[in-house]
């Protein structure tokens, strides 16, 4: 029996020691130059393949550490729980309660999304329907489409976490929460609206915007610094941020001499 030339322990190895490697590391490790010899191992293991970097990078599924949306980042290269770029902005736009804008899908996987959403709705997968001037990406389920529009077109605040059925309840709601809010500093703002916009999903920051009064941009801020576990606990700012401290001057004594 002719033995094994290559072996897919060696790409696992490198796998578990670096994480996530490119197809040229893999090939140098397992000393082969050619591309399918690399697929076919890597069929022999559970990997995954990013959808950033145009699937560049390779990771082994039991390495990657995925959030509750399915997503995980490692060193800036994205993996998707689902697979593919297109794959994931199917299941995305698919599973969004209000449908979902190519803005805020390029924000949510951190990538361009124009041109995958451009084929995608050639190709039947998604449907777009145009709101206001705006394109609204949809699922390709009728009954579903139709939810999504009519979730859209219903005021942000209507979403919100801090509004509730009553229009009465709604407006305490908000004056309780911005009372709440002003009690707080600049990062715990960001923070807590930021978990706010998680607990919502897709569209969160703008109903957490539409009910707080704080930008957009800040409580997006807030989400990825929750996300990245990137909050400062013992300081409000980081060393070296903020205003440069001032030394006081000492006036000068009268060195006049008398006499």
């Amino acid at each position: 029996m002719r033995p094994e030339t290559f072996a897919a322990g060696t790409i696992a190895h490198l796998l578990q020691r670096r994480t996530i490697a490119t197809m040229e590391e893999l090939k140098e490790a397992l000393g082969s130059s050619v591309d399918m010899t690399i697929f076919r191992k890597l069929r022999e293991l559970a990997y995954l393949t990013s959808y950033s970097h145009r699937g560049q990078y390779y990771a082994l599924e039991d390495t990657a550490h995925f959030d509750a949306r399915g997503l995980w980042v490692y060193r800036g290269v994205r993996f998707s729980r689902v697979g593919s770029l297109v794959d994931t902005l199917v299941a995305f736009v698919a599973s969004a309660p209000r449908g979902a804008l190519a803005s805020e899908l390029a924000a949510e996987l951190g990538v361009e999304v124009k041109q995958p959403l451009l084929g995608l709705t050639r190709a039947g997968r998604v449907v777009r329907e145009d709101l206001a001037g705006l394109y609204l990406y949809c699922s390709v389920d009728r009954g579903r489409r139709r939810e999504q529009v009519r979730m859209r077109q219903r005021p942000a605040a209507a979403t919100s976490a801090f509004a509730l059925r009553r229009e009465a309840d709604a407006h305490e709601a908000k004056a309780a929460v911005v009372l709440f809010m002003s009690l707080l500093d600049e990062q715990q703002r960001r923070l807590f609206a930021g978990l706010e916009a998680l607990r919502l999903g897709r569209g969160g920051d703008r109903a957490v915007a539409a009910a707080t009064g704080l930008d957009p941009h800040t409580i997006a801020k807030g989400r990825q610094a929750l996300l990245a576990h990137d909050v400062l606990v013992d300081r409000r700012r980081r060393a070296g941020a903020g205003r440069p401290s001032v030394e006081k001057k000492r006036p000068r004594s009268s060195s006049k001499s008398s006499g």
